[in-house]
């Protein structure tokens, strides 16, 4: 032991693991105190069933369950058909809205519905729409969900299938 101690290495290792012993000393105490702080919480039996019970209540609304999973699985199934109505509602929307951007269209339009519809029960319904529409105006966002539970209502499928079969005769036309 006295031989290692002689060494010029072990001496300069010595003298500065004497100069460090106060700063040590410093981390043994924080890491003593830090010590005792989480045994006195593991002892503390009420504080832990507090913090898992809060852990619980904040993570509860963010558990899947088999019916979260399941209805995931079956949203993901309906994507390809609902892309499909999405794409069909847009043409549908892009077709409507250049007939109404264009007079002479909507001047043929409403010249050849007033012998299929009563054009003032069809006003009538547009003026309150428009009306309640303003009123209630919804700022919400449009989510696929809601857009499904649209493309779901028979007026919707109806005028739909009207659009597809009118496009179906007007290629067969070209």
């Amino acid at each position: 032991m006295v031989q290692l101690l002689e060494t010029e290495e072990q001496q300069e290792a010595l003298r500065y693991f004497i100069e460090k012993l106060p700063q040590l000393k410093e981390a043994m105490e924080s890491v003593e105190e830090k010590i005792a702080v989480v045994q006195h919480v593991i002892n503390d039996k009420q504080s832990l069933e507090a913090l898992f019970t809060e852990f619980e209540e904040k993570t509860a609304p963010f558990r899947l369950t088999t019916e979260h999973i399941e209805a995931l699985a079956t949203l993901i199934q309906l994507l390809p058909t609902l892309v499909q109505w999405l794409q069909k509602a847009e043409e549908f929307i892009s077709f409507a809205t250049s007939v109404i951007n264009d007079r002479e269209s909507m001047a043929y339009a409403i010249e050849g519905a007033k012998d299929i519809v009563p054009i003032e029960k069809g006003l009538n319904i547009l003026k309150e729409t428009n009306e309640r529409f303003q009123r209630e105006r919804d700022s919400s966002h449009v989510s696929l969900l809601r857009m499904y539970r649209l493309l779901k209502h028979p007026l919707i499928q109806d005028g739909v299938k009207y659009i597809e079969t009118l496009l179906d005769v007007a290629s067969k036309h070209k």
